[in-house]
């Protein structure tokens, strides 16, 4: 049975743009454009409802803008994973919008299959640089927002996939292995899982999985 598409929400100021990534992306196998705003605070309105796999945010959008959205929505509508579109090449722009909770931030300059590969990303449960996909530049970028999470909220498949090989026995090294991703990248889902479990220890975990069907009793 083929794998459900990914649901992808646009929220970009700029009608033709927003309009001419919805094109591509409905061009893309496993991807379903499912919603659209052209302002941060339409997106607030509409995105819950519409409950999509991704939302990928302008940062510039008009009014309320894309990182505050980001930020609404990562409190009020954690299942949603975050992409950022941006202009803006510095440093302190990328830190930023990981602290806001965005998993991917791409360039609005760069090849569309960055978007792409951001946005499948994201719907694992990874995080996505522009030149890192997955790395630990993104890894690095993500902690601060990580340690600040609180407990509770939407457990992403790559931290379901984690939590299965900690409580099989498997060190964060191993796990990383495993699952194709840096050591760093594995230590920053883990502190993530961990947090949103309210865990305390690797037996939490395990019991987390055993209540969620995921490991045997």
């Amino acid at each position: 049975m083929p794998e459900r598409p990914i649901s992808v929400f646009l929220c970009d100021g700029q009608q033709l743009v927003r309009e001419a990534i919805a094109h591509l992306l409905r061009t893309r196998a496993g991807l379903d454009v499912v919603g659209e705003a052209g302002s941060g605070r339409q997106a607030i309105e509409t995105l819950p409802a519409l409950d999509p796999d991704v939302a990928v945010v302008d940062v510039a959008t008009p009014g309320v803008g894309g990182l505050e959205a980001a930020r609404w929505l990562r409190e009020h509508h954690a299942r949603t994973e975050l992409v950022a579109l941006s202009t803006q090449h510095g440093d302190g722009h990328r830190r930023e919008a990981f602290e806001a909770g965005v998993r991917g931030y791409v360039l609005r300059e760069a090849p569309f299959d960055q978007l792409v590969d951001a946005i499948q990303a994201a719907a694992r449960g990874d995080y996505h640089l522009a030149g890192n996909p997955g790395g630990d530049a993104a890894a690095e970028y993500a902690t601060p927002w990580v340690a600040r999470q609180r407990a509770g909220g939407h457990i992403t498949r790559r931290e379901r996939e984690l939590a299965v090989l900690l409580a099989d026995g498997y060190s964060s090294k191993e796990a990383a292995a495993v699952l194709n991703i840096s050591v760093r990248t594995a230590d920053t889902h883990r502190a993530s899982l961990m947090r949103k479990l309210d865990a305390h220890n690797l037996a939490d975990v395990v019991k987390y999985c055993i209540r969620s069907g995921l490991v045997g009793a």
